[in-house]
């Protein structure tokens, strides 16, 4: 069986290794928290990571990650581009989930003595289903709910004319993060509301922010200028490096703004997440341009890393299980850690080969053109951008 490099022969190694980084970096937060409970040592390995915010910062370079790429891959017409649109993305990210379900039933409820009734399992099916007012059968869930929102606003910009074009994603990555200001400074958002929802403003405007990053990437001397009518007349002409900048300085300085708050109420886990929110951007910003790392493994990881995503809680809790009433217990976290990780890599290839890579061979069957795809500058915007790295 072929796998998705033979598919995306333009797929660069280095994109997948920051999916790597990013989803390596979450497994490390899911095992450290679940396992440090019955781990008789290296308790320092779950500090590292609470400390350092490490599951944030992974989920914030997989929200730059999809605006990297998905934007670049809605392009054609609007019924044309639409279809390969909704075709691929569909193909590309609910067959592997609805795998995950009753894997992550059998795990995360099953074994717990919880039950889930018919109603939750359909709207679990929907990759929605706290919208609709059941409980998710897996908790990381949440991040998919966002990408989903992400796909919309994308599929709207495109009807717009807009999805391509710097001005329109540099506007829209404002008004998500000011939008975000006003509803957190004036509580618009109910204090009972999950904090997926409180955040998504926020997460949907890192995600653009990481379209602004591929346009300025792609041609950074390129220039924008933004006009201003009115009374003020301003008039801004700036290059796509620097009007990345400025998105820059919104986001991270939207981050310690939430920070500063949190610290004037002696909130530390918010500081926490505030400073990780930063650091993740800066993350983000290091490997793809500074720090590319082409090892075969990692850009193995990233090519499953949906897979991992997904199904990396299955063998956590399993293993839990056994471990509590085998009476394993004691031994140093490392150890609980590193068993995890083999076993839940050796489930998300299995996942991969035999319902990710066929899933995505055939959505590209079904929307092919063919005429030939000019690579676009370092990041190809065919292929490539049908990979969300969830």
């Amino acid at each position: 069986m072929r796998t998705t490099q033979e598919v995306q022969p333009h797929r660069m190694s280095h994109v997948d290794a920051i999916r790597a980084v990013a989803v390596l970096l979450v497994m490390w937060t899911h095992y450290a928290e679940e396992f440090s409970a019955i781990a008789g040592s290296q308790q320092w390995l779950n500090g590292l990571q609470q400390y350092g915010g490490f599951g944030r910062i992974g989920v914030v370079v997989f929200f730059a990650l999809s605006g990297l790429l998905i934007p670049k891959g809605l392009t054609g017409s609007t019924v044309d581009g639409t279809r390969r649109f909704l075709i691929r993305r569909f193909f590309r990210l609910y067959p592997a989930f609805w795998l995950s379900i009753p894997l992550g039933y059998l795990a995360y409820w099953t074994l717990f003595n919880r039950k889930l009734d018919v109603a939750g399992w359909l709207a679990n099916a929907t990759m929605i289903p706290v919208v609709l007012g059941q409980p998710e059968v897996m908790g990381h869930y949440w991040t998919l709910e966002t990408e989903l929102a992400f796909y919309l606003l994308c599929l709207a910009l495109f009807w717009l004319g807009g999805v391509q074009h710097m001005r329109a994603l540099c506007m829209t990555c404002i008004g998500l993060c000011v939008a975000f200001v006003i509803t957190s400074a004036f509580k618009i958002v109910p204090a009972t509301a999950l904090g997926q929802y409180k955040g998504m403003l926020y997460h949907l405007s890192i995600m653009f922010w990481g379209a602004c990053f591929r346009k300025a990437y792609d041609a950074p001397n390129e220039r924008m200028t933004f006009n201003l009518p009115g009374a003020l007349a301003l008039r801004i002409e700036w290059s796509y490096k620097t009007w990345l900048l400025a998105m820059t300085a919104l986001i991270a300085g939207t981050a310690m703004l939430t920070g500063a708050v949190a610290f004037v109420h002696n909130d530390s886990q918010h500081m926490i997440n505030s400073i990780s929110y930063v650091l993740g951007l800066a993350l983000f910003a290091l490997l793809a341009t500074v720090w590319k790392i082409h090892l075969r493994l990692f850009a193995w990881l990233g090519e499953i890393s949906y897979s991992i995503y997904l199904l990396h809680g299955i063998p956590l809790y399993c293993l839990y299980w056994v471990c509590e009433r085998a009476g394993w217990v004691g031994a140093p976290l490392g150890v609980y850690m590193i068993a995890t990780t083999v076993l839940a890599v050796g489930l998300s290839w299995l996942s991969f080969r035999a319902v990710e890579a066929p899933c995505i061979r055939f959505a590209h069957a079904l929307t092919s053109s063919r005429r030939a795809k000019v690579p676009n500058a370092v990041y190809n915007s065919g292929p490539a951008a049908d990979d969300t790295g969830r």
